[in-house]
């Protein structure tokens, strides 16, 4: 007798699985787009030029001045 190793998911959890990530997907593409814009604002807000190396450290949720390289 064979021993079953894999049983095929049924459609319906295909589907669940299928539009859940999706959803996901998109609402992860949404919230990074709005936490993008405010973190403009911000910087906009506090005078800090991202041309100038300023930036937002997620980690630390501070806004850090990168050091340029030093030119020897």
């Amino acid at each position: 007798m064979t021993e079953v190793k894999s049983v095929p998911v049924p459609e319906a959890i295909k589907q669940l699985i299928t539009n859940s990530n999706t959803l996901l997907q998109n609402y992860q593409l949404e919230l990074t787009t709005k936490v993008q814009v405010a973190n403009k604002e911000m910087m906009d807000i506090l005078g800090l030029d991202p041309c100038d190396g300023w930036r937002l450290d997620i980690s630390t949720m501070t806004y850090i001045k990168q050091q340029e390289p030093s030119q020897e």
